[in-house]
């Protein structure tokens, strides 16, 4: 069954018939696990770290990082190796191992705004133009590869991602209905673009983590606010005071993103996380406000 067919949802695209003037009504969209079953920021991490995407040492990037001495030693060994060099070396486990072992434990310790803002600034010293290069890059091959893992570092890492039917199916219902569409991300911005250019929705109305720029070069200082939990909310109205009508996440980070709604909040539970916990979390209710999607449809 459709989301469309949802009584919620039914009615709430009811009510927004004919609607034709301006402004637009507002709705918000996370991107991984809600849009795309996956992850585009983590995926471009280990596009990176597996294929030396680096123009600066991560031991400069990270200077708080407490194996920073050895992380730059093993950058000097595998750039003065080469791409053939670095293939299958001990170095290349070692590096890998060190980078995503700081990424994971930052987020098991509940520092996830400082894990994700970390793992895009590894990209100082590319060019925007670069940046977004390497992304739609990693979105093509993260689309095309069968759902499966890739080992690195010592890990079993997710690889391939797809399109969740449900909310495919409420961007082109609201499209249609002249809807303004957002996208809040905690990735960074330029992975998330490419999912969203597939529904005609315009890069500026894309947010996520991204870097400042000097001299026509992406910077290690990240752009406040970094838009995790209740920072999204801020990113937001940065650029839009208009409160959302509805919103869309998979996320119990997204809780106050979720809550910001005016109208309707729809979980799409693509983790198979638990739902009573979540709402314990929230400290509310699944009343009609909510539309909970508990066995998302992934497209092949």
């Amino acid at each position: 069954m459709s989301i469309l067919t949802d009584p919620a949802v039914a009615a709430f695209l009811a009510a927004h018939k004919g609607h034709d003037q301006d402004p637009r009504p507002v709705a918000v969209f996370d991107c991984d696990g809600t849009v795309i079953h996956g992850d585009m920021g983590e995926a471009m991490f280990y596009r990176q770290i597996e294929h030396f995407h680096f123009r600066r040492s991560p031991a400069l990037v990270w200077p708080d990082h407490p194996r920073r001495g050895e992380i730059g030693t093993l950058y000097e060994e595998l750039v003065a190796l080469g791409p053939a060099g670095r293939a299958g070396s001990a170095a290349s486990g070692r590096f890998a191992e060190i980078l995503l072992s700081r990424y994971f434990d930052q987020i098991a310790s509940g520092a996830v705004a400082k894990a994700c803002a970390d793992i895009v600034r590894l990209f100082a010293g590319y060019t925007p133009a670069e940046v977004h290069e390497l992304a739609r890059a990693t979105f093509d091959d993260e689309l095309s590869s069968p759902i499966g893992t890739r080992r690195l570092g010592g890990r079993d890492l997710p690889r391939g991602a797809r399109f969740i039917r449900e909310a495919v199916d409420l961007i082109g219902a609201l499209t249609a209905l002249r809807f303004d569409i957002w996208v809040v991300s905690g990735s960074n911005r330029w992975s998330v673009v490419p999912v969203f250019r597939r529904f005609g929705i315009p890069e500026d109305r894309v947010i996520g983590i991204d870097l400042k720029v000097r001299d026509g070069l992406l910077t290690d200082s990240a752009e406040e606010p970094v838009p995790i939990r209740s920072a999204k909310i801020d990113a937001l109205r940065r650029h839009t005071l208009r409160i959302p009508v509805l919103t869309v996440s998979d996320s119990k980070n997204d809780i106050p993103l979720l809550l910001y709604s005016a109208g309707l909040r729809v979980r799409i539970n693509s983790r198979k996380r638990d739902t009573a916990d979540f709402f314990r979390t929230a400290g509310t209710v699944p009343d009609d406000t909510w539309v909970l999607v508990e066995s998302p449809h992934i497209m092949e």
